[in-house]
């Protein structure tokens, strides 16, 4: 993989089927690099996800994981239903990012990502330190394969997130920085974002939106890469500053029309100074 080199999510092609999602990247979108992503209704991981990923040739930067009941329809649903934080749902998603993170070793890929869910304001607020517990727990499995743990950005502001990793005290925790999650869902601007965040990504996505009426409260707009307010240009050249070195990973999840929305990705990234 070449420093900076363009890649593409593959859960933001839509398509149910994972060979036929590789096939479209590899022929049609004419990329090597996936972040590749089991985001799924349910908590299975399918087991000939290997033979697929083999099969097609293609590098992958990093392995996501989605799970079962959680609902991005508002801001506050995810708040209550994402990542570790429902104590019903906790253990089949560990078990999930365990099942994930054994794909992980077998691919030879050192990442795995995952949005942990809503962390408390409040430090001092108990289930900030059910947070802290749950994340060191898969932390801790990750290690014990060679593993980090990428968390993605936007739920928290970039001071609170770093305070969280202080919190969670393990040296296998990075970050995917998402420029775009800092504006959905209304958390701070990226570029001041990233320059916090700096010594901890280790992985990245280009997504772009726009700032909602009412940032914190109600979803911003995901919108095509260019078109919205992360000003991806700066991002890349910051991201280029700061000695980044990883991928550029597309994620576009709206629109009818995602291969062209990727395509257009393309184009603008292929545009830039890498």
């Amino acid at each position: 993989m070449q420093p900076l080199e363009i890649g593409v999510c593959t859960w933001s092609l839509a398509m149910p089927d994972l060979a036929s999602t590789l096939e479209v990247i590899k022929r049609d979108l004419k990329l090597d690099v996936i972040h590749l992503g089991f985001m799924t209704a349910d908590n299975q991981v399918p087991a000939s996800a290997l033979d697929i990923v083999k099969a097609s040739g293609l590098e992958v930067s990093a392995l996501a994981v989605g799970f079962a009941g959680e609902d991005y329809s508002t801001i506050q649903s995810i708040a209550e239903t994402g990542g570790f934080a429902m104590d019903d749902q906790w253990p089949a998603r560990r078990d999930k990012m365990f099942a994930v993170a054994d794909l992980a070793r077998q691919l030879g890929v050192k990442l795995v990502s995952v949005h942990v869910g809503f962390v408390p304001h409040d430090q001092k607020d108990a289930r900030y330190h059910v947070m802290v517990d749950r994340t060191r727990t898969i932390c801790d499995g990750l290690a014990e394969r060679g593993l980090t743990l990428v968390m993605e950005t936007g739920q928290e502001t970039a001071d609170g997130l770093l305070t969280f990793i202080d919190a969670v005290g393990r040296d296998n925790i990075g970050i995917n920085f998402d420029p775009a999650n800092m504006i959905l869902y209304g958390v701070g601007e990226p570029a001041e974002a990233l320059s916090l965040l700096k010594n901890h990504v280790v992985h990245v996505h280009m997504k772009d939106g726009t700032w909602s009426d009412k940032p914190g409260r109600q979803w911003g707009q995901d919108v095509v890469l260019g078109t919205g307010d992360a000003d991806i240009p700066r991002i890349v050249q910051q991201l280029k500053d700061q000695g980044y070195t990883g991928p550029l990973a597309i994620e576009r999840e709206a629109g009818d029309e995602r291969a062209a929305d990727i395509s257009e990705a393309i184009k603008l990234l292929e545009s830039l100074p890498r």
